[in-house]
């Protein structure tokens, strides 16, 4: 988040990407970001007694408490020891937090979950998860969606010169990516497809046909820039989203990107996400390992663009009506608000 925090301030990144801060203070609040790391040394201690990989920064968080009114967690990892001075009542102020994935029934969890005044979900599975392995009610417990800056992607479009026509289908992403399906499904059909991720993610499959190109220049991160990467999406005829069997929110980056550029989505089924494509019309669902269902849903696009655009429409109107930053933020901040008058 600090290198997303300077990206944003430079116009090279979205800003829904930090979770609300960038609007909050439009909403009254303001806020104060401490820096991800000063002290390694307290981060290997708190390995060390199983206090999470974050001690260094909550750490700080407490010493600075006083001037605060609540601790806002985007990450449900960097609030564990927070959270157990909150259990204790040795920390006093609130603690928000966003949920992202499951979380599994441990004793540490359950302190975590205790300790923390409302944990955001960006899934209602994922909350109904919580509700019924740590008997929560909702008022400790509340579902969020996030949404994107259209801004950002509006600027992008605009100044991206159009191409006359699309050309290939792009895959970008390196979450529990299954490029292997993607790319023996591509190997039959013959249409370009071009896959940007990490070296982790990379198809494993030898020999590829040249009609499939792959990119990627570190073992973790994305290969090119998100400005980059959004010219692709805007000269792509559609986006692939393939995922291994997953039991967290993966391919929502991606599938919230492509539908703010106004493109068609093909995706592995992931029950974890709130946005069911088909249902909204946005996009086609397909099986985990499915090969034939790849080459089923790209040849059914592919015969039928008419529908892949009017699919990008809807995906943009549910972005311009529900799944942006501005709700998103202002959601957040009648959390927040709440929470402070409940006290």
């Amino acid at each position: 988040m600090d290198k997303a925090w300077e990206e944003w301030r430079r116009g090279e990144y979205p800003g829904h990407h930090l979770w609300g801060i960038t609007h909050l203070p439009g909403h009254g609040i303001d806020v104060d970001i401490l820096p991800f790391e000063r002290y390694p040394i307290l981060n290997k201690i708190g390995q060390g007694y199983r206090l999470g990989n974050y001690l260094d920064q909550q750490i700080r968080a407490y010493l600075r408490s006083p001037k605060y009114d609540l601790v806002y967690s985007a990450c449900q990892d960097n609030t564990l020891f927070l959270s157990i001075l909150r259990e204790m009542g040795v920390f006093r102020k609130p603690i928000v937090s966003i949920i992202h994935h499951p979380i599994e029934i441990k004793k540490r969890n359950k302190i975590y979950v205790k300790g923390h005044d409302r944990l955001l979900c960006l899934s209602k599975s994922v909350l109904r998860d919580l509700e019924d392995k740590f008997n929560l009610s909702r008022t400790k417990i509340c579902s969020i969606d996030w949404g994107v800056d259209l801004s950002f992607y509006d600027r992008e479009k605009n100044s991206t010169p159009a191409e006359s026509e699309s050309s290939f289908i792009l895959s970008a992403g390196k979450s529990s990516r299954d490029h292997d399906t993607l790319a023996k499904a591509f190997v039959k059909i013959g249409y370009p497809l071009k896959i940007y991720c990490s070296a982790r993610s990379a198809p494993s499959i030898s020999g590829l046909p040249s009609n499939i190109t792959v990119q990627y220049d570190h073992p973790v991160f994305n290969a090119i820039s998100y400005l980059e990467l959004l010219a692709e999406y805007r000269k792509a005829f559609a986006i692939a989203i393939p995922l291994i069997g997953t039991d967290s929110l993966a391919g929502l980056t991606s599938l919230l990107d492509a539908m703010a550029m106004q493109r068609a989505v093909i995706m592995t089924t992931n029950h974890r996400i709130n946005l069911d494509i088909e249902k909204e019309g946005v996009g086609i669902c397909v099986a985990p390992g499915d090969v034939s269902g790849w080459q089923r849903a790209v040849n059914y696009l592919l015969a039928h663009p008419e529908e892949a655009n009017a699919m990008g429409r809807r995906g943009y109107h549910l972005c311009k009506t529900k799944y942006n930053l501005e709700v998103f933020s202002s959601t957040l901040a009648c959390i927040f608000k709440s929470l402070q008058s409940s006290l």
